[in-house]
């Protein structure tokens, strides 16, 4: 089990850098992308422990339910960051650039 929560760290940290390195080095985060990217992450890592830890303890239907709602809710948070970091243009701006 320790190993899995260095694991979940060394995810957290490269989940980061990752971010780090693809868009603040461009110029394109301010405060609230990094604020919602940070809590993207955060609730990525809760979502994981939760299975995790719950699978360990023999829980398997508490991890399917965490995995359900807690993966939802982070597939949403997921889809907000990445619109708002510009990964996903949206159809304005496609509309816009195709008008240019």
């Amino acid at each position: 089990m320790t190993i899995f929560w260095m694991l979940l760290g060394v995810l957290m940290v490269s989940s980061v850098w990752f971010i780090y390195l693809k868009f603040q080095i461009t110029g394109k985060m301010s405060v609230g992308r990094w604020i919602l990217s940070g809590i993207s992450i955060l609730w990525g890592a809760f979502t994981l422990a939760w299975i995790g830890s719950s699978i360990a303890e023999g829980e398997i239907q508490a991890a399917g339910m965490g995995l359900l709602i807690f993966g939802a809710i982070l597939l949403v948070l997921v889809i907000v960051t990445v619109r708002l970091n510009s990964l996903i243009p949206s159809k304005k701006k496609a509309n816009k650039a195709e008008a240019a």
